[in-house]
């Protein structure tokens, strides 16, 4: 599984001399309020979408991503080759943030579950392999949409010195999502014919819940390499104590 990003999305920061600078508004909890971070964190996904550039925070809505590969082997129902291209993540600054933990002074592990009501990805995209019991093959556009999407971020970490001041480095980020609708559209499939396309997108939106059950494991390793660019960007751009009041 490979996940590349833009250039705007894989610089890394190591370290500043300098005190971080937040937006205008922008508000900084106190460590250990919970009810505050949980509220900043969320207007950070509703507020703050189009990216905090201070932070090293990409725009979140859409959050853009260049190239995103989803490979499903073996001898399973599913066995196929999922390219992205050029794709967008939308719906993210609709979400609601349920659970934001471990954020002290002293930060090991920490934890954070988001509910977003509408979450798309939609871009280009290539495929060839096996569904089921169909054979599948495209190169288009393609939308791929989950209703209700609770999307639970668990990680590792410690703090390390760097030029003076004490950074949060993020080891290892894991990954789980749940959806109550899983929808899926490809375009031009089997070289543009209408009839096979439309038939091979029903059957999918038909068999939506065994897909994503074969699917899944994929997809969860693929956001989860995403996410983890995200916050480590944040991370490695902003002393940790800075973070905070």
């Amino acid at each position: 599984m490979k996940v590349k990003f833009n250039a705007g999305l894989v610089v890394l920061l190591a370290s500043t001399c300098f005190a971080a600078k937040f937006p205008a508004g922008y508000t900084l909890c106190k460590q250990g309020d919970d009810k505050c971070l949980l509220d900043q964190i969320g207007a950070t996904f509703t507020k703050h979408s189009q990216g905090i550039p201070e932070m090293n925070l990409v725009g979140l809505d859409p959050l853009k991503i260049e190239k995103m590969d989803i490979v499903q082997g073996g001898d399973g129902p599913i066995n196929i080759v999922l390219n992205f291209k050029n794709v967008d993540l939308t719906g993210l600054s609709q979400s609601t943030v349920k659970k934001a933990n471990g954020f002290t002074a002293n930060p090991t592990k920490m934890e954070m579950a988001v509910l977003v009501p509408v979450a798309s990805l939609v871009g280009g995209y290539k495929i060839n392999g096996k569904v089921l019991i169909l054979p599948i093959q495209g190169e288009g556009k393609s939308n791929m949409t989950m209703e209700n999407c609770h999307i639970q971020l668990k990680w590792t970490g410690k703090l390390v010195e760097k030029a003076g001041k004490q950074f949060y480095q993020l080891d290892k980020l894991k990954a789980t999502f749940d959806t109550t609708r899983f929808h899926m559209h490809f375009s031009n499939l089997f070289n543009g014919d209408k009839a096979l396309g439309d038939n091979m997108n029903q059957f999918l939106n038909d068999n939506w819940q065994d897909i994503l059950k074969e699917l899944k494991p994929s997809i969860v390793t693929a956001f989860a390499q995403i996410f983890q660019r995200v916050v480590t960007n944040v991370f490695d751009k902003v002393p940790y104590a800075e973070l905070y009041q």
